[in-house]
């Protein structure tokens, strides 16, 4: 599993915190949004900055938010004793893909052990909200729930998402270019992508932003093999 560490301008000083004995789950409310977002938002409330210790965006990628050992702003009257983990959407009105369902399963299955802890809740256990959504898949990211749904398709055409080559339309605001198929493998760095990859990458993040068009000559569990690098086939779309 990869953490991609952040530095953040905090506002103000952190305090640690002196035991872990949850996990607490969350959705940004927001179908698009980065940690950046998060910490510029939070600021806005008056806090020192991002309220989770880690955020997992649509792509998979984990990042870190508040350095774990502090006590986040995330579950009022629950901060003192939990991590605090945030996803990129809003699962009210979405469902999440697998690939960041994937990504969440590891890291709390990775926070568990680490702290030797089972007790894992929704913000809604704990505050009067509605976080992290009716859609949130909370028992597959948790217990690890696999939920399959009965699909036919014609034999004389293919279903719209099948994994064929061919060219593609970037869907996600920010896509990872990463060294192979799957959350485990690096992102690339921006003088790693093509030269048109680097055109598409607007932050020079190894990130390829929506609607860019990718040519797939191979995939792989689920991930797509382009001239930049592998994409995850969760954020692409036939054209």
């Amino acid at each position: 599993m990869n953490i991609i560490e952040k530095t953040y301008n905090w506002k103000g000083s952190l305090k640690n915190r002196t035991s872990t004995k949850r996990i607490i789950l969350h959705h940004a409310e927001s179908k698009s949004c980065t940690a950046d977002d998060i910490h510029s938002w939070h600021l806005a409330n008056g806090w020192a900055g991002i309220g989770y210790h880690f955020f997992v965006r649509k792509d998979g990628s984990i990042y870190r938010g508040r350095p774990e050992g502090v006590v986040g702003s995330h579950a009022k009257g629950s901060n003192s004793d939990s991590i605090g983990i945030c996803f990129e959407g809003s699962y009210m009105t979405e469902t999440m893909g697998q690939t960041q369902i994937n990504a969440g399963r590891e890291l709390v299955s990775y926070l568990k052990k680490k702290y030797g802890i089972s007790k894992v809740q929704k913000h809604k256990d704990v505050c009067s909200t509605n976080c992290p959504g009716t859609n949130f898949p909370f028992d597959q990211i948790v217990n690890g729930t696999v939920i399959t749904t009965p699909t036919s398709t014609s034999a004389s055409q293919p279903a719209s998402n099948a994994k064929t080559t061919g060219t593609y339309e970037v869907t996600a605001s920010d896509l990872s270019v990463r060294t192979g198929p799957g959350t485990g493998y690096r992102r690339k760095r921006h003088d790693e992508l093509t030269k048109d990859g680097q055109k598409h990458d607007k932050d020079k993040d190894g990130c390829l932003e929506r609607g860019t068009r990718v040519t797939v000559y191979e995939w792989k569990n689920g991930w797509a093999r382009t001239p930049s690098g592998w994409l995850s086939g969760d954020y692409l779309k036939k054209v």
